[in-house]
């Protein structure tokens, strides 16, 4: 089955056109959106470069970014994330795929699934999508799974076993192209450890690729409650120089660990940072806002206009932010497991407005995008106990009508 979805992956990146995002002060950048992905016959995916095409964006901050974990619904029905670029008045930036996993003696997982499993191939064609769309697409590895950052896989001091645990992540982020990888360490790792992890992936990735971490906000403030056993405010000042490339901070103002329904603890973050010994090293435009999508998702959900408020109330100090990050996709209000782009809708009204790229659907990349879809429901069913009848399924999101091209 992985090979008909990946033979029909194929033939819709053959068709995919990209398009052109503009704003009121635009950066360009020139991207290789048009390639074309063929696959090796293992299923790999292959890439190589076509023509280059300006793409016209807006600049990165503030940024919008939104997790994406729960990838079917209850039904094992994949979950499309593709309104997040047709839907109006959503401006988008950064999409992180989570939750990327590593344990002892075991190979990398997606949640409970190899990154391979078909059931995720609607999730990787359409981040392929989006990436054309102008969103930079992530994954996430850690979160609240132990294992991934223990002394027996990426902290171990025995260079043979990093390299062995390592170059699982390796390969998963060239495989479906990842142009940045977001490194949540909610267990005790060491500090030549994260370092370590942060100074490979620059090295093997280049000066482009997006290095960011998760720390829960109060990590960041003097004598905080940290998760993660190193220490951020060292990371920042490491004579490595791995705390410089760190391009900015998911940090979770929820679950107890930091409130966002006022804009004390931002204020305490730069504040903190800001002493002698650490002047310049966290700007505000680092710090990203993470917020959850639903009250359900966990404790702390801050609505809309309290957020706003905050926000706002952080602008007029500091003239900018990082911006809002949230957990999760599947589930945001006020749209909820029917419609959770709205949430992306009501931070873009908060965030920027009117700064919105575009995207051109075809009837051949609908109909692609249909197919690959029953693929993926095919196999998340068969995850779902008791009998559940698969053939007749049809996407539980309309691709035709996202038709515009």
């Amino acid at each position: 089955m992985r090979f008909t979805i990946f033979r029909a992956a194929a033939a819709l990146m053959a068709i995919i056109t990209p398009t052109i995002v503009t704003a009121a002060n635009p950066l360009q950048i020139h991207a290789h959106v048009n390639e074309r992905t063929s696959l090796s016959p293992r299923g790999k995916f292959v890439h190589w470069e076509g023509n280059t095409t300006d793409i016209i964006i807006h600049t990165e901050v503030p940024r919008l970014i939104i997790y994406y974990q729960t990838t079917h619904d209850t039904a094992g029905k994949p979950i499309s994330m593709l309104p997040l670029v047709t839907e109006q008045n959503i401006a988008l930036t950064h999409l992180i795929v989570c939750s990327l996993h590593i344990s002892k003696d075991g190979n990398i997982t997606l949640n409970d699934h190899p990154p391979t499993d078909p059931r995720y191939g609607t999730l990787w064609q359409e981040t392929q999508i989006l990436s054309y769309a102008g969103v930079k697409i992530m994954g996430m590895i850690g979160g609240a799974a132990a294992g991934s950052f223990t002394e027996d896989t990426l902290d171990s001091a025995d260079e043979t076993v990093f390299n062995r645990y390592y170059g699982q992540l390796h390969e998963t982020i060239k495989r479906y192209g990842l142009q940045g990888i977001d490194i949540d360490v909610e267990q005790p790792m060491s500090q030549g450890g994260v370092e370590r992890l942060i100074l490979r992936l620059r090295a093997d990735f280049g000066k482009s690729f997006i290095i960011t971490l998760a720390p829960v906000a109060s990590a960041l403030t003097l004598n905080g409650w940290n998760l993660s056993g190193f220490d951020y405010r060292k990371l920042m000042l490491a004579p490595s120089g791995a705390g410089k490339e760190i391009a900015f901070y998911n940090c979770q103002f929820y679950s107890g660990f930091g409130d966002a329904a006022n804009p004390n603890q931002f204020h305490q973050i730069i504040t903190d940072n800001a002493q002698r010994d650490m002047r310049g090293s966290l700007a505000p435009t680092q710090v990203v806002i993470g917020q959850l999508t639903n009250p359900k998702n966990g404790g702390g959900f801050v609505n809309a206009s309290t957020l706003a408020n905050s926000i706002q109330s952080l602008r007029n100090t500091y003239g900018q932010v990082g911006g809002v990050a949230g957990w999760e996709y599947f589930n945001g209000q006020p749209g909820g497991v029917e419609e959770p782009w709205k949430w992306a809708q009501t931070m873009t009204a908060i965030l920027r407005p009117n700064q919105v790229p575009k995207l051109k659907m075809t009837t051949a990349m609908a109909s692609k995008l249909k197919d690959i879809w029953k693929e993926s429901a095919a196999a998340g069913v068969k995850q779902v106990p008791g009998e559940v009848k698969v053939q007749g399924f049809e996407p539980t999101v309309d691709y035709m009508a996202m038709v515009n091209a």
